[in-house]
């Protein structure tokens, strides 16, 4: 039998989260099609199931979490790449290949992205997606007008709007081409099906550069 001590100092709770979400992060990359049960992630941290459940109250809400990592990831490097160029107007291709890095590099933002926002939001208590949407709107107030500031042919408000558009057009895509899946279903390989087999980091790529760039056309249609 497991006896369970509840970490009572916030840095221990802090400590044994970060736990938690590290080996959950590491099943599901080791597995994307399987997303981990509670379970298989208390094993693999080497703590009661029970422990876990006292952290996260389902599988969805701890992928979650993982996925509120990956985005605080990527404001982290946007913030960067926005400080970087503090003062100096900015090219939307910057922006583009930064994000796409990001995104090939960390294939987890966008597969759990897509999971946390489909089917598995129902399984999340609302609170809980409250207070992740909280954390991502403070990160867009904060960041829509430094882009406004790097961008002088956005409009007021299209710093933010042209990030809202980037993450869905990035997650539409990852979905349509589903390139965590496509080699283990056979995706393009099979006749008929030709059509999907595409370049995700193409795809992604140009599609945001022409998203950015129409976000940054002057009122008469002309290029800003």
């Amino acid at each position: 039998m497991v006896i369970v001590h509840r970490a009572v100092q916030a840095e221990d709770k802090a400590a044994r989260r970060a736990t938690i979400l590290e080996a959950a992060e590491a099943l599901i990359a080791g597995d994307p099609e399987n997303f981990a049960s509670v379970a298989q992630v208390a094993e693999a941290a080497g703590l009661a199931k029970g422990t876990v459940y006292l952290y996260f109250r389902s599988k969805e809400e701890m992928v979650l979490a993982v996925h509120a990592q990956h985005t605080a990831r990527m404001f982290d490097l946007l913030g960067d790449l926005l400080a970087a160029n503090h003062g100096r107007q900015m090219r939307a291709q910057q922006v583009v290949d930064s994000f796409c890095a990001f995104a090939t590099a960390n294939p987890l933002f966008l597969h759990l992205g897509a999971a946390c926002h489909s089917s598995f939001e129902r399984n999340i208590d609302p609170e809980v997606m409250y207070e992740f949407r909280t954390a991502v709107a403070a990160r867009l107030a904060h960041f829509g007008p430094l882009i406004e500031d790097c961008f002088a042919a956005l409009a007021p408000g299209g710093g933010i709007a042209v990030l809202h558009a980037t993450y869905a057009f990035a997650l539409g895509m990852w979905q349509l081409c589903d390139p965590t899946h496509k080699e283990a279903k056979g995706i393009g390989k099979r006749p008929g099906l030709e059509v999907f087999d595409r370049d995700f980091r193409a795809d992604l790529h140009n599609g945001l550069l022409a998203l950015w760039h129409g976000y940054m056309r002057a009122p008469d249609g002309g290029a800003a």
